[in-house]
C-alpha cells in the first residue's frame, strides 16, 4: 500500500481510503503522522534540487526501517511524508513520531561526498474515521499540528487530540542540526 521504495511517488487517495476502511471495519483508531522536512527549501537552494531529492530518498529509507510493515507510508507533497497506522493508542502514535524525529535528527545522510543533516517537524492526529470525510479531517489536524511544530521552533512533535479538539504539545528537542 505504501509508495515505492524510494519514496518518490505520492500516496494516493486509494491507499488512504483502503487504510481508513480497514480502521472502520475493525472499529480501530487510525493515526496520521505528517512529517515535514525542516529547511528542505534551503537545502535545495544551497545544494541543488538533486541533493534535496537524494535527501528525500534517504529519509524515506530511514523512515521505512522504523515503521511496521502494516503501516502505510508515502510522500504526501513536496516536503512531506505521511504515515497511516491503525491500532496504536495515542501514546504509541506519539512514541513512533518521536522515534522517527530522533532517528532523523541523529542521522547524517551521505550525499554527493558530504554528510547532510536535517530535522523534521511531525504532526500526529488520531481518531476513528466513521466516514470518508473523517480521514480528511485527521489529515487537516495533522497538518495543523505540523504548522504548530514549525511555529514553536521546528524539530518537534505536536499531537492533535481529537477527543479534546485541541493541539497538545509533545516534548521534543529544538536544537538545530549541525551541517
Amino acid at each position: 500500500m505504501a509508495a515505492d521504495d524510494e519514496g518518490d511517488e505520492g500516496l494516493g487517495r486509494d491507499g488512504i481510503g483502503i487504510e481508513a476502511e480497514r480502521a472502520r471495519r475493525y472499529e480501530a483508531h487510525l493515526s496520521v503522522l505528517l512529517i515535514n522536512v525542516d529547511g528542505l527549501g534551503l537545502v535545495n537552494e544551497k545544494s541543488g534540487k538533486k541533493v534535496g531529492d537524494a535527501l528525500l530518498t534517504e529519509l524515506s529509507a530511514l523512515i521505512r526501517l522504523n515503521i511496521r510493515k502494516i503501516d502505510v507510508f508515502g510522500r504526501w507533497d513536496a516536503e512531506d511524508f505521511i504515515i497511516l497506522t491503525v491500532d496504536r493508542n495515542s501514546f504509541g502514535s506519539i512514541a513512533l513520531a518521536e522515534k522517527l524525529r530522533r532517528a532523523i535528527a541523529d542521522s547524517a545522510f551521505p550525499i554527493e561526498g558530504r554528510d547532510v543533516r536535517v530535522t523534521v517537524s511531525i504532526g500526529v492526529a488520531r481518531g476513528m474515521p466513521a466516514e470518508e470525510r473523517d480521514i480528511d479531517t485527521l489529515i487537516a489536524a495533522a497538518r495543523a499540528a505540523v504548522v504548530r511544530a514549525k511555529a514553536r521552533g521546528r524539530n518537534r512533535v505536536e499531537y492533535y487530540d481529537a477527543g479534546a479538539a485541541e493541539l497538545v504539545h509533545v516534548v521534543t528537542s529544538t536544537e538545530p542540526p549541525t551541517t
